[in-house]
């Protein structure tokens, strides 16, 4: 007996009683022996007499162990094993067969059915008992990290769900508050005048502006959530990132400005295009930019586009913000953070992004900028090139 069986027992294996095994044999003669041998290490057992009702008694009440008589009709042992470990929901289940001989053709021809054991004549019972237990171990381990995933993907799903509920209202209540706003706002522009207008005009680019950053973060969380559960479908089209660069400090140009701060960019005249969806990588570098700009040290950012060998790069610039080097991974991951310091990374946005780029099957890492500061850089491939990323230069 192993010198840990008790403890195999009581810490993997609950109990002996817990244990079921299916004993597959051709009459209850030939099944007596594997009866009396689990019987003596108090495990639990059913009799099936013929291959069809052993393969449907696995199927229906899944047991922790088969054994297999080799003579089990209509077509011996190892097609039964076959058929055990053909399917997905037996397929884990350990499978000791029983075998009159003893030749070694016969061993290879079970062991390519799929058996994890196989016990002949010649086999002894402590290693039998060993055997056995360690197949149930595993199994148990098995078992174990199968009801974990289970709860942790009811987990997930339950999240997943309760993610798409929130944003759609989240999204129908602020269109519905930005539209009464707008009503109101046209109202009020219209009995005022002078100095009065010019204010309204600019609290409604604020108001707007947040709106804008609502809707865009709303629009991250529905993005990530449809990443994680597989759904996330690129539409591949030739784009020119320097033209996603313009469009997106066009849209951040006011919160920059409310700030105190810049946004520029700069984009090379012969920059070739890449494939990909527009959509997707403009709202990859609206994440980027986002993150530099609401940087408190960052005073002024640069958006900027070229290319360089057989890929294009964007990169995104602060003047101020720094990150060491052993964060430049851990700044994409959705909660990032370092130490005790606050969380660095910015939620789901840089994550989303990076996302978006390695989809794509691009790059994207953190370096030292010019200014003084850090920059994100993108790098994608170029339409029609085949050369690898990361190039230098």
């Amino acid at each position: 007996m192993l010198p840990n069986e008790r403890t195999t027992r009581s810490e993997v294996v609950t109990l002996p009683g817990d244990v079921e095994a299916l004993v597959a044999a051709p009459g209850r003669n030939l099944a007596r022996p594997m009866v009396a041998f689990l019987k003596s290490q108090g495990i639990n057992i059913q009799l099936a007499c013929d291959a069809d009702s052993a393969f449907e008694e696995a199927l229906v009440h899944r047991p922790n162990v088969v054994l297999i008589d080799d003579r089990i009709p209509p077509a011996g042992g190892i097609e039964l094993c076959q058929r055990l470990k053909g399917n997905t929901r037996t397929h884990f289940v350990p499978t000791v067969l029983f075998a009159e001989s003893d030749l070694r053709q016969h061993r290879l021809r079970a062991l390519a059915a799929g058996a994890d054991a196989i016990f002949s004549p010649t086999t002894d019972d402590q290693e039998r008992r060993t055997r056995l237990w360690a197949l149930l171990r595993t199994q148990a381990i098995y078992r174990r990290q199968e009801r974990r995933q289970r709860s942790q993907g009811s987990a997930i799903e339950d999240r997943r769900r309760w993610i798409g509920g929130f944003v759609h209202d989240l999204q129908s209540s602020v269109g519905a508050l930005q539209a009464n706003f707008e009503y109101l706002a046209q109202g009020a522009r219209a009995k005022g005048g002078g100095q009065a207008s010019a204010e309204m005009d600019e609290c409604l680019r604020d108001i707007r502006t947040v709106f804008s950053q609502m809707a865009h973060g709303l629009r991250t969380v529905a993005d990530f959530e449809t990443f994680e559960s597989g759904r996330m479908a690129l539409k591949e089209n030739p784009v020119i990132l320097g033209l996603l660069a313009r469009e997106v400090c066009a849209e951040l140009a006011w919160q920059a400005h409310t700030a105190g701060k810049t946004i520029d960019v700069s984009a090379a005249d012969d920059e070739r295009p890449v494939l990909g969806d527009a959509d997707f990588l403009k709202e990859a570098l609206t994440n980027l930019a986002s993150h530099v700009l609401r940087q408190p040290v960052n005073h002024s950012v640069e958006v900027r586009t070229w290319s360089v060998g057989e890929a294009s790069r964007a990169s995104v610039s602060g003047d101020g913000e720094t990150v060491g080097p052993e964060d430049r991974e851990r700044i994409f991951e959705p909660y990032a953070s370092t130490g005790n310091q606050p969380p660095i990374g910015q939620g789901l946005g840089l994550a989303l992004a990076k996302v978006v780029v390695e989809l794509h099957g691009g790059h994207i890492w953190v370096e030292d900028a010019p200014s003084g500061g850090c920059s994100f850089v993108v790098e994608l491939k170029t339409v029609g090139s085949a050369a690898p990323l990361r190039t230098v230069g």
